[in-house]
């Protein structure tokens, strides 16, 4: 399988362990800080439920729980295993760009005039404190002692790694915003061929 979907996956992955419902894949996203690298809404999961199922990766049947409304339990098929392989051995993913969408703003920064500097400077402040921010509750969050050992294994891998990036990406962009101040936001802009 060549192209295929970290959202899907994701999905895929959690049937896979135990037939489940929506709503508690999205518990699971969260309690496990998949979220900070899967953005899923419940809609988008199922979406993605349905297309499995229409797919025949899954199959739904009905359950109900007290008098609560029923719903769907997702159970993963053998051809869903089968998939599941298939989407864990995926190229795309294996060699997926490590950017973000931000990045991709930053470089329509640089590119277009849609915006004056002063314009561009306030998104690159916003940017640093959005980061500051979740830096800031990523830390909260592995100080607390009710998780216990909820941040142990993966879990643990995934908040040393985000954390490490947006320090990262923290540094980088203090070292734009530097380059900015000093020579402004034209030398920013690429120059494509030859300059005169």
């Amino acid at each position: 399988m060549g192209k295929t979907s970290a959202k899907e996956l994701f999905i895929l992955g959690r049937v896979s362990l135990r037939p489940t419902h929506g709503h508690e894949i999205m518990r699971t996203l969260k309690e496990s800080r998949s979220d900070l690298w899967v953005e899923l809404s419940e809609k988008h999961v199922y979406y993605i439920l349905r297309k499995f199922e229409r797919d025949g990766l899954v199959e739904a049947t009905e359950a109900r729980s007290g008098n609560l409304p029923a719903r769907k339990i997702y159970a993963i098929t053998a051809a869903g295993r089968e998939v599941l392989a298939e989407m864990m051995r995926a190229e795309s993913l294996i060699h997926a760009m490590p950017y973000s969408e931000f990045d991709v703003l930053l470089g329509m920064l640089c590119y277009a005039d849609a915006l004056d500097d002063a314009a561009k400077d306030a998104v690159l402040a916003s940017r640093e404190a959005a980061l500051e921010g979740l830096l800031e509750e990523l830390a909260s969050a592995a100080a607390d002692p009710t998780l216990g050992d909820e941040f142990e294994g993966f879990p643990k891998l995934i908040l040393a790694r985000v954390t490490s990036k947006i320090e990262g990406e923290l540094s980088w962009l203090r070292e734009i915003a530097a380059e900015v101040k000093r020579a402004g936001w034209a030398s920013m802009k690429p120059v494509f061929g030859e300059r005169n």
